[in-house]
Formats: C-alpha cells, sequence, structure tokens
C-alpha cells in the first residue's frame, strides 16, 4: 500500500480523537456535531481573537464567507456591522446557515468547481478560515476568490513544513466539515505567499499565532503534531501592520486569549 494510503488512514484515526472525519462523525448524532466539539470551538475561539489583533479595517465591510460550515464565525463579522454572504460547499451546511442566520444571504458555493463567482457580488473582504486545505486544486481557488475581491483576503489553513514553494495532495475525509471530493492539499508556507502575491498583488504572513497548539511559533523546531496551521493575508492594496510580514518568520509569538 503507499504511504498516501497510510497517511490518510493515520489522520483518519487521528481525526476521530480530535473530533473530525468519519470516524468521529459515526459517533455523533448529527452532522453538525462535527463543528461543535470541544476541539473545533476552542480552536475558533483562538482563531477569532487572533484575527481581531491584527488591526485591520474589518468594521461596516461587505463580506464573504467562503467555506463557512454552518456559520459558527460568521457573528464576528456581523458584531462589526459587516454585511455578510455565508458560502459553504455542502448543501446540508447551507441549510444549517439558513437556519442559523435567517436574515442572511447563503449559497452553496464549492471552490473546486469551475463556476463563476460574480453571481455572489464583490466583496471588501474574503474570509476564508480552515478552507484551503480541503480543496484538490488551491491555486484555482485562491485565483476564483481574487476575482471578486476588491481589498483583502484573511487566510487561514494547514500548512506542510517544507521550505520551498509546493503543496502536497492527499486523500481527505469525506464529511460534513471536510472535503467535498475526497482529495486535500498541504501547501508549504512559501507556496501560499507566493500565490497570493500573483493573485492578489500583495502578500501578508502574520507575526503572532493564535492560541492554539495547531499553529507552532517555532518553525525551525516545531512539536510533532497532525496538523500545522498558520495565518495570511492577501491585499490588493498595501497594508502597514506592525503583526503583518512580507517575510515568512522562522519563530512566531502566541496572541494569548484572555478568557
Amino acid at each position: 500500500m503507499s504511504a498516501g494510503y497510510h497517511l490518510s488512514k493515520i489522520l483518519e484515526h487521528a481525526g476521530a480523537i480530535a473530533g473530525i472525519g468519519p470516524l468521529a462523525q459515526r459517533a455523533t448524532q448529527s452532522p453538525f456535531d462535527v463543528f461543535l466539539s470541544d476541539n473545533a470551538l476552542a480552536i475558533n475561539r483562538a482563531r477569532q481573537a487572533h484575527l481581531g489583533s491584527l488591526g485591520l479595517a474589518i468594521e461596516r465591510k461587505a463580506v464573504l464567507e467562503v467555506g463557512a460550515g454552518i456559520g459558527l464565525h460568521t457573528k464576528f463579522f456581523l458584531d462589526r456591522d459587516c454585511t455578510v454572504v455565508v458560502t459553504d460547499g455542502n448543501e446540508e451546511n447551507v441549510s444549517e446557515i439558513k437556519r442559523r442566520h435567517p436574515g442572511l444571504r447563503a449559497e452553496r458555493v464549492d471552490l473546486d468547481d469551475d463556476s463563476d463567482l460574480a453571481f455572489l457580488g464583490s466583496f471588501d473582504i474574503v474570509y476564508c478560515y480552515g478552507l484551503l486545505y480541503h480543496l484538490a486544486d488551491p491555486d484555482r481557488a485562491l485565483k476564483r476568490m481574487a476575482s471578486v475581491c476588491t481589498g483583502t483576503l484573511l487566510l487561514e489553513t494547514c500548512v506542510s513544513l517544507g521550505r520551498f514553494s509546493e503543496v502536497t495532495f492527499l486523500e481527505d475525509f469525506r464529511s460534513n466539515n471536510q472535503a467535498t471530493t475526497g482529495i486535500g492539499c498541504r501547501p508549504t508556507r512559501y507556496w501560499i505567499m507566493e500565490k497570493l502575491k500573483e493573485h492578489f498583488g500583495n502578500a501578508y504572513h502574520t507575526a503572532t499565532q493564535p492560541d492554539h497548539a495547531d499553529f507552532p511559533l517555532n518553525w525551525d523546531m516545531p512539536e510533532t503534531r497532525l496538523l500545522y496551521r498558520a495565518v495570511f493575508v492577501g491585499a490588493k492594496e498595501p497594508l502597514a501592520s506592525p503583526v503583518l510580514t512580507t517575510a515568512i518568520p522562522r519563530v512566531q509569538t502566541r496572541h494569548v486569549l484572555r478568557t
């Protein structure tokens, strides 16, 4: 059997422990429980507290949320008086988004297909947290997001540890919070920065990391983990922020989540 097969099985069983993937889903009563596990909620709190610390102009913006799951991140933007269009590639998730946010526009959008996103409109911000690594063609997805974005892309994703611009593909889980095609990816941080610059004009890596163990601080000597995550910003115009860098940091600091 291939190394990719064995890796996919390791990820499947580890995912069950983390509350994600098919093994975990079999033990739950609802397909949405994977979004509501303790670990899923903890990482969401850390992500959004970190996003709020970046000093970006987010208030009163038009926001497109992609890969939204069941819409648990949406309140972050609603609390900042944004208008939000919420999308996901899973029709069941979209129905749940509509139930949770009956006043918002919610659409099924799969960034791994060829459909034109122009029907959604144009947006100051595209919010793409926890999606890119579930896609079979991340380059095309970034290009499609750039086509409807007039301002910034907020991007959080799992990455691989390589020091070159490359992307690895692997079998992904088929469940409500995973890939729609069964194929996912692990791009390096170098690949992401290169593609953000290509499609948005300006690429930034955050100097800080969210307060969760999946976000390493020392990339030269990272802890052994199932997942490694990082946060990026693509921008149509240059940004100035002390916590954004055009370099790829080898060491980062932690944005501590206050309870």
